[in-house]
């Protein structure tokens, strides 16, 4: 047995210094990195024009306005001046063509012109009585007429201290004309309808004001 053992080493270390291994000894393998796996590892996995185009994009949110603070405006100045464009268009341009005459040189008996025919106008304390009154229906032309009445006598207010305006004396004229419009022929109240009398105590009040006072209401 020991004999057997000291031959095979003999055999294993000639062969060695021969430069020749035994078949049966399997060849060193490599190490080296494989070309193919280091190709794949610098490769880019996509295109990166496709990646930004293909990117899901957020959507897009609406502007919200920035809130402002509201212009402050001044309020506007009071003016005296009446307000044309609320009255009826008449046929008068201004008070010069009333043409306000005392006839009788008293100041009390009165003519004026409109639309080429004559009114009479009478006055006495606190009171202008337009005769045929009802023949007049513009608004803007009743506010000249007064104005004219006005200028030449003015008529105190329901509180006794202040005074008639063109536009309060034009109101109650159109009350009147309403009455006159409204009040059959055959009325008694008709023919009291068709002159106005402008005084303090009608002063502001409406058609069914003037008819209860009438009445007595």
């Amino acid at each position: 047995m020991k004999r057997i053992c000291i031959a095979a080493v003999t055999a294993l270390l000639l062969c060695t210094g021969c430069g020749t291994a035994p078949k049966s000894i399997p060849a060193a393998v490599t190490t080296e990195p494989s070309t193919e796996a280091a190709t794949f590892v610098s490769r880019p996995t996509e295109d990166p024009e496709k990646a930004l185009t293909d990117a899901p994009t957020e959507a897009p949110t609406e502007a919200v306005p920035e809130e402002t603070e509201p212009e402050e405006t001044e309020p506007p100045e009071p003016t005296t001046e009446a307000p044309t464009a609320a009255y009826t268009a008449g046929l008068l341009h201004s008070v010069e063509e009333v043409a306000l005459t005392d006839t009788d040189g008293q100041g009390t008996n009165y003519e004026f012109n409109y639309n080429g025919a004559i009114f009479e106008a009478v006055y006495t304390p606190d009171n202008w009585k337009i005769v045929n009154s009802y023949r007049i229906e513009a608004q803007a032309d009743m506010v000249l007429i007064c104005t004219a009445l006005r200028d030449e006598h003015p008529i105190h207010g329901a509180d006794m201290e202040s005074y008639r305006t063109p536009e309060d004396m034009a109101y109650e004229w159109e009350q009147h004309n309403l009455a006159y419009a409204m009040l059959s022929n055959d009325s008694p109240w008709k023919e009291n309808a068709r002159d106005v009398d402008i005084n303090p105590a009608d002063q502001n009040k409406s058609l069914y004001e003037l008819y209860q006072d009438r009445l007595g209401g």
